[in-house]
């Protein structure tokens, strides 16, 4: 049995949805004697006639409005087995590059990175541990194809999935009066030295506006960029760190303490950072997938 070409059919379907031939060659980028040829050789090959030829019109025939939608299905199928092909060609060699708030690169994207390899050991990884502006400028700037940090300022070309809160909260000596109380107030901190991130960071940027919320006026003791250099600091007595919780759990020293703070309680949201026109390679998609569903269950 002859079989019609691909070319043919997607030439059939070309003129019906256009009901031209003039217009169905320019679509497809042919001469119109060349289209006319195909249209006749496929109708020699299914044997039946598609369509009724006026000096005004092209419609189709009965059989041709029957056979449009088998041809219809057959190209579907086609592009959607192709691309599956495609896809899973990429995924074998792809690459993706997640830039990711340090705490939670430490004690999540391992197990994300983990899970995702033992099904896909041929695709490259490179993470950007950061602080949070600079995950959002690596998103910003493509250098990444996305990011996982705290929710940013509200920006047209970013958009951000909440995945799940990290609270803010006092880190003390394991021996310090404060560390025997489950909460501690916001305004009580002021008791006592405090340390944090350096201005022009975001977490302190957000501690900044919710002491000036409730009245208060943020002036720390000390200021680190790293989060070990914090906690030392904490251990030798030097003042309260105020610090997102994922920090002391990634470290688990057991020195410390995480008293939470309340009046007021300060979450963070947390979750995926992309541009909105970012279309995400085959590789990039599925690691994202296993993103979500790892931190559907939380972080522990």
């Amino acid at each position: 049995m002859i079989y019609p070409s691909i070319g043919q059919l997607r030439a059939f379907v070309a003129v019906a949805e256009h009901g031209s031939f003039r217009k169905a060659a320019n679509q497809l980028d042919i001469s119109q004697p060349a289209l006319s040829n195909q249209i006749r050789d496929l109708e020699q090959t299914v044997r039946i006639s598609l369509f009724h030829r006026t000096t005004r019109s092209v419609q189709l025939t009965e059989d041709g409005q029957h056979f449009l939608v088998r041809v219809r299905r057959v190209l579907d199928e086609l592009e959607s087995g192709l691309l599956e092909i495609q896809n899973q060609a990429a995924i074998k060699g792809g690459r993706v590059i997640i830039a990711c708030l340090a705490p939670v690169a430490c004690s999540v994207l391992p197990k994300v990175i983990a899970s995702f390899a033992k099904n896909h050991p041929g695709v490259e990884i490179q993470v950007f541990d950061d602080f949070a502006l600079p995950v959002v400028q690596r998103v910003l700037s493509r250098e990444a194809d996305f990011g996982i940090g705290p929710e940013p300022d509200l920006h047209n070309d970013l958009l951000f999935t909440p995945m799940f809160e990290d609270s803010v909260v006092a880190v003390v000596p394991a021996d310090h009066a404060i560390a025997a109380h489950p909460v501690v107030r916001l305004q009580d901190l002021l008791n006592y030295p405090l340390l944090t991130f350096p201005s022009g960071t975001a977490m302190h940027t957000y501690l900044e506006r919710a002491f000036d919320e409730q009245g208060l006026v943020l002036n720390p003791a000390y200021e680190a960029y790293h989060r070990l250099t914090l906690c030392g600091l904490v251990e030798a007595g030097l003042g309260i760190a105020i610090l997102p919780k994922t920090v002391l759990q990634m470290m688990g020293n057991t020195l410390l303490r995480t008293v939470e703070i309340v009046e007021p309680r300060l979450p963070r949201r947390m979750g995926i950072i992309q541009r909105r026109d970012q279309v995400l390679a085959p590789s990039a998609a599925i690691f994202l997938d296993v993103v979500r569903n790892t931190f559907g269950d939380g972080i522990s």
